[in-house]
């Protein structure tokens, strides 16, 4: 049994289940404890901790700009974003804010592309602001 192998069985639990991650590092703790591997296997649960944390921290941020835009979507029509601003299909522009799975892998707006919509956005604000209607 190599400790290399016992915690790349703990890396695939993180994120399937709880009891089984708890199971295997508890026999993890109990075969492997030279101060040499008790370093390791910190240093590899650091690593895991701080995925998680990267993970919930893109989450956030990706359920923050969905609210912000699905209230802007009601006031403006993201199809014309799509096509003006990104030169890309309705299609596009709702997998991106809904963060659906293409091709096996959820989508996301870059930054380029998130700096393209904060422009589109702005330019709108400005094209409404200098519409005057005379009666």
């Amino acid at each position: 049994m190599e400790l290399k192998e016992e915690l790349e069985k703990l890396e695939a639990l993180k994120s399937m289940d709880e009891n089984e991650f708890d199971k295997q590092l508890s026999f993890i703790k109990e075969n492997f404890n030279s101060p040499e591997e008790v370093r390791i296997i910190d240093d590899c649960l650091m690593q895991m901790l701080a995925g998680t944390a990267q993970k919930v921290d893109e989450f956030i941020e990706e359920a923050n700009m969905k609210i912000k835009l699905a209230n802007i979507s009601q006031i403006l029509s993201m199809s014309y974003i799509a096509a003006k601003y990104f030169k890309k299909t309705r299609t596009w522009m709702y997998q991106k804010v809904n963060g659906s799975i293409v091709n096996g892998r959820p989508v996301r707006f870059t930054q380029e592309e998130i700096t393209t919509l904060k422009f589109a956005l702005q330019d709108i604000s400005k094209e409404i602001g200098s519409t005057v209607l005379t009666l």
